[in-house]
């Protein structure tokens, strides 16, 4: 079989790790060659499950096993697909990036292999033209990376991936950006005004709706509000909060991302919290995982299909720029020893091997000098040495294993550009505009942790007894308009009221007590002449999503747990776990607070709990 490769290089003005995010980038890479989005699905193929891609290019039908690429983040990947039909027998990409003084140089190798003698014979008009297409495509990344007016974002520990898709958004290039579909400006008009007549930040409100109008469709395909609220320079609540009204006025659609535990890819995308199961299958790692609603349900955007009809294609599914949080993807083959350079942003970093559960989590306080791992049949072992100077590692890997396996080093932390289902729960916006937004009759999502608030009047019934039903109705409803005030503005949701009781969600304890520091200051302001307080609990923990009557609501300990600690408040006073009481954030607000210490049985526990009563009433307020 004939072999045949173009190679291209470069020099750069521009950071070595923004370059290579943008030429490792296979997805864009291959929409940039004007190649067919494949279908793929996951087979039996030589006595193990290998992704499959399918396509027809220029009318020619062909299949390719995509074996899992390999790269080191911001210094070079090798890509390669294996054809089962067409006139290829193999295809690949290389790329290597070097420093170069104050920029960089890139070399760039296409290459593949003619499985027929057509394919053969048009082989110097095949290379020429792919010449063309990669000389372009790298002219096009010059522009992006040199482009004047653009932000810097080198200096940041962010993915190099996310640096590039910032970089990408401040500029307009179809090469590197892809095709923009048309735009109804008049119905763009028309939803535009509805957005900017709702309580949302008017500069948020602009970028969204200039995004929709301007934007390529890879970015308004799938927006995520708190990348983007970085990109923009906006307050992240801010932009969240408009993505929730945009919704509402028919310019983007809310959809629910389910990301898998193992990888961090998306699994399933559904419409609706009524679609979510219970469990949820990962083709990627041949795994079924449950569905956590606080750390593995992300809510996403996309462009209504009124403003612009959007597809969402994937061009090259083992692509990094889909992998932002793994640092480093290599094969070791068995009895290998590898040595690799690696870039980290710190040292926490979570070890693991491909297909294999094995893993292996490292939370250095610095990035390490040297790493060395080695690969055994149950486990990854290994240790980190020194601290490096200059934000490089050392890394050394061993296989004792008696095949091939793949290694993965990724970024410790989840993506914090992720709105998990447990934020978008806590916001006010969410409960208000999307009231039947729940999950299916008798099914309970569960949520990793949230922080739950129960507040209760104290001395409502005399009230009513002493000044009359309708005066007393109009102050308990003041009431609910002031912790209404109060939570919302601390970024927390109403999640519904009993009879005088009012219970809310945040997505931290420091949320919910300054929220319950605020409600009771009002309250001793505007009602203690009336005999009238208001006395609270707070717990963090997990719990359940549900739907009941309609609406969204959480059931469990924790939600038990705060009502309980509730009870045990007297008038202006917050009850606490003592545990709680004492993380950093908490402790900061409560300084200056009286307290006491309880020791109290709570029902459904069987051991007293260590609690703490802070009263929060101003100075002239306490008895």
């Amino acid at each position: 079989m004939a072999e045949a490769g173009v190679t291209v290089e470069r020099r750069f003005a521009a950071p070595r790790a923004l370059v290579w995010a943008l030429l490792a980038d296979t997805n864009r890479y291959d929409r940039a060659l004007g190649l067919t989005p494949p279908r793929y699905a996951w087979r039996e193929h030589e006595g193990r499950r290998q992704r499959v891609g399918q396509a027809t290019q220029g009318g020619v039908a062909m299949s390719w096993i995509e074996d899992p690429y390999e790269w080191v983040e911001g210094r070079w990947l090798c890509s390669r697909r294996r054809f089962l039909s067409g006139p290829a027998a193999e295809g690949g990409l290389d790329v290597r990036v070097d420093d170069d003084g104050d920029g960089c140089v890139a070399r760039v190798t296409a290459s593949g292999q003619a499985r027929s003698w057509a394919l053969r014979l048009l082989g110097p008009l095949l290379r020429a033209h792919l010449r063309r297409k990669l000389e372009a495509y790298m002219a096009a990344v010059a522009a992006v990376v040199e482009g004047e007016g653009r932000d810097d974002p080198d200096a940041t520990e962010e993915p190099a991936a996310v640096r590039a898709q910032h970089v990408l958004t401040q500029l307009d290039n179809e090469v590197a950006s892809g095709h923009r579909s048309a735009v109804d400006l008049a119905e763009l008009e028309r939803r535009s005004r509805q957005l900017i007549a709702a309580p949302v930040d008017p500069d948020a409100a602009q970028h969204l709706v200039d995004a929709l109008g301007r934007r390529p469709d890879e970015e308004v395909a799938q927006m995520r509000p708190f990348e983007l609220a970085r990109q923009w320079g906006r307050e992240r609540g801010a932009v969240l909060r408009t993505f929730l009204h945009g919704t509402r006025a028919g310019l983007v659609d809310l959809n629910w991302q389910i990301n898998c535990p193992v990888c961090r890819v998306s699994a399933q995308v559904v419409s609706t919290l009524g679609d979510v199961g219970r469990d949820v299958h990962c083709e990627s790692c041949n795994i079924d995982y449950g569905v956590d609603f606080g750390s593995n349900v992300e809510a996403v955007f996309r462009c209504n299909q009124a403003i612009r009809a959007v597809e969402p294609a994937v061009y090259c599914e083992a692509s990094p720029s889909l992998r932002p949080h793994v640092v480093a993807q290599v094969r070791v083959e068995p009895g290998q020893e590898r040595t690799l350079e690696l870039d980290l942003g710190d040292g926490r970093l979570h070890l693991r091997t491909m297909g294999a559960q094995r893993a292996l989590d490292l939370l250095e306080p610095a990035v390490p000098e040297r790493l060395e791992l080695t690969l055994d049949d149950d486990a990854i072992t290994g240790r980190a040495d020194g601290r490096s100077a200059d934000g490089r590692t050392r890394l050394t890997l061993r296989s004792s294993l008696d095949a091939p396996a793949y290694l993965l080093v990724e970024r410790g932390a989840w993506s914090t550009d992720a709105v998990l289902g447990s934020i978008v729960a806590s916001q006010p916006d969410f409960v208000d505009l999307f009231a039947t937004e729940a999950p299916a009759a008798g099914l309970d999502l569960t949520i990793g942790r949230i922080t739950l608030l129960f507040s209760d009047l104290t001395g409502s019934t005399a009230l009513y007894e002493r000044i009359g039903d309708a005066r007393a109705y109009a102050i308990v409803q003041e009431h609910f308009r002031l912790m209404e005030h109060a939570v919302t503005r601390h970024d927390g949701a109403v999640i519904k009221t009993m009879g005088d009781a009012v219970m809310a969600s945040f997505v931290t304890p420091a949320q919910a007590v300054a929220a319950a520091i605020e409600a009771v200051q009002r309250t001793e302001a505007r009602h203690r002449e009336h005999g009238v307080g208001v006395k609270l609990g707070i717990h963090e923990g997990p719990c359940l999503a549900v739907r009941a009557n309609e609406r969204l609501d959480f059931f469990g300990t924790t939600v038990n747990l705060a009502a309980r600690l509730q009870g045990q408040a007297g008038a202006g006073e917050l009850v606490l776990m003592q545990a709680l009481a004492e993380l950093p954030a908490v402790a900061e607000l409560l300084a200056e607070a009286p307290r006491r210490a309880l020791n109290a049985r709570l029902k459904g526990i069987a051991d007293a709990q260590a609690l703490v009563a802070i009263d929060l009433r101003p100075d002239g307020a306490r008895p």
